[in-house]
């Protein structure tokens, strides 16, 4: 019986279909999974041929669209170099395009003097119908970037051509499909930061979670999300800091490497040592 709120050590492609076999349905699929970039996660998953990374994905991704539920998303991390081949992926196993948003971030570095610093990373947010999906705009919305436009009235026609006069959201404006968090590079972080070497922010992570988790008529998160790669757990730790709000998500992570799971263990354990 498939567990919540907790991290599975192991193979996910084989966790997953045990999943599909038991029936488990989830709202929200987000997962940064190995860019094929060298990176050492103990294993050789990120250093594969060409060929054999988009054999490995094509499974992936079909595991993970049978285990939507029938408004479900799948939000898929990647790197420019092979984001293309993914989308593709994504529309051949007949998933739904949304969007492909950009994380950019300005206070990374650079390896080399031969190409553009790199300042983004992309994810796909892809929906399994294309009719109905969680999107909380609302809940994702950003602060105005001039409050000049707002001294004066701005006026508009709506769709019977009246005259209208725009009033600001007074939770700010919709969030565009980029968006802007710095890296766990520097001081400022050193807290948050692990030794995983692709460690996404948490306040990416949550954001993304409040925008694509379903909510219940009390306005509270609660949906089933699934992490395939979760890596040192940061995707289980968003989900506990929005719990404790009072929200009431449930989420599975799996990780191949005990290593990785036990860092994400140690954080989720430092999260209830601040409720005491």
């Amino acid at each position: 019986m498939t567990e919540f709120n907790t991290t599975y050590i192991g193979n996910s492609d084989e966790i997953m279909k045990n999943m599909i076999e038991e029936g488990v349905k989830f709202d929200l699929i987000l997962t940064d999974p190995p860019y094929n970039l060298n990176k050492d996660f103990g294993n050789n998953s990120d250093s594969l041929s060409l060929e054999d990374f988009l054999e490995v994905n094509k499974k992936r991704i079909n595991l993970c669209h049978s285990l939507l539920k029938e408004n479900g998303s799948l939000v898929w991390f990647g790197i420019h170099k092979y984001i293309g081949f993914i989308q593709v992926i994504m529309y051949e196993e007949g998933l739904f395009y949304r969007s492909m948003n950009i994380w950019r971030y300005e206070n990374g570095f650079s390896r080399s003097k031969k190409v553009p610093a790199t300042q983004y990373e992309p994810f796909l947010w892809f929906s399994n119908n294309n009719s109905k999906w969680t999107y909380n705009a609302d809940d994702v919305r950003v602060p105005y970037k001039s409050k000049e436009r707002l001294k004066n009235p701005v006026f508009y026609k709506d769709k019977n051509g009246n005259k209208k006069e725009w009033q600001p959201n007074p939770k700010g404006a919709l969030r565009g499909d980029i968006w802007e968090f710095p890296t766990l590079a520097g001081k400022v972080f050193q807290k948050e930061r692990t030794i995983h070497p692709t460690q996404k922010p948490e306040s990416l992570i949550t954001e993304i979670i409040k925008a694509y988790c379903p909510k219940n008529s009390e306005g509270l998160f609660e949906g089933l999300i699934l992490d395939p790669f979760h890596g040192s757990g940061t995707l289980g730790v968003c989900c506990e800091k929005l719990n404790r709000q009072g929200h009431r998500i449930k989420w599975i992570g799996i990780e191949i490497q005990k290593e990785w799971v036990d860092i994400g263990n140690e954080r989720l354990q430092g999260l209830q040592n601040q409720g005491h």
